[in-house]
């Protein structure tokens, strides 16, 4: 099935699972207790939607905006690939990512060699690993290297003190200067 433009829509209990949605546009639409689970959502955008009690666990969603959407009561797993999404005037209510409530949209930061996923409730994904903030600001160049190898130790050297230093800046993590 292939999107265009969908506006002032109301989808309830879809099954979106191994749907494509490659660059639709939707507007003004509303998702109710809808499954996204497998689906392909690359390059839509959704502008001023509501989705109410979805499940996105296993969706790829990659070059995607959701602008000025409210999502409530919707699961997203750390399997969810998010890659290069937005979510500018979004808001989250009740939402879980890998079973863990999040008040707000996540911080994605990718095209780096591991995409990272911050989230607002102390825990981030950084390539496939899923553990605290202060995990990972624990975790040194020698524990990247026994876990994923030469790449992780050197990745984690080059970027761990820029990828914290932006989350403090957005207020996602705050470190003990001792």
């Amino acid at each position: 099935m292939k999107y265009k433009i969908i506006k002032n829509e109301t989808f309830d209990g879809q099954d979106f699972r191994e749907v494509s949605f490659l660059g639709a546009e939707l507007e003004n639409s509303v998702f109710m207790n809808c499954n996204f689970g497998e689906a392909l959502l690359t390059g839509v955008i959704f502008t001023s939607c509501e989705f109410f009690g979805c499940n996105f666990d296993l969706a790829y969603i990659f070059r995607s905006q959701f602008k000025n959407c409210q999502i409530t009561d919707c699961s997203f797993t750390q399997n969810t690939l998010m890659s290069t999404v937005d979510f500018p005037g979004t808001t989250f209510v009740d939402v879980v990512y890998n079973d863990l409530p999040i008040g707000r949209p996540p911080l994605i930061i990718d095209g780096i060699e591991y995409p990272i996923i911050a989230l607002d409730n102390g825990y981030m994904q950084v390539g496939c690993e899923f553990n605290t903030y202060e995990w990972f600001y624990n975790t040194d160049e020698k524990h990247s290297a026994r876990m994923e190898g030469l790449k992780a130790r050197r990745f984690w050297k080059k970027n761990k003190k820029w990828i914290f230093d932006m989350l403090e800046a957005r207020g996602l993590y705050v470190r003990s200067y001792d």
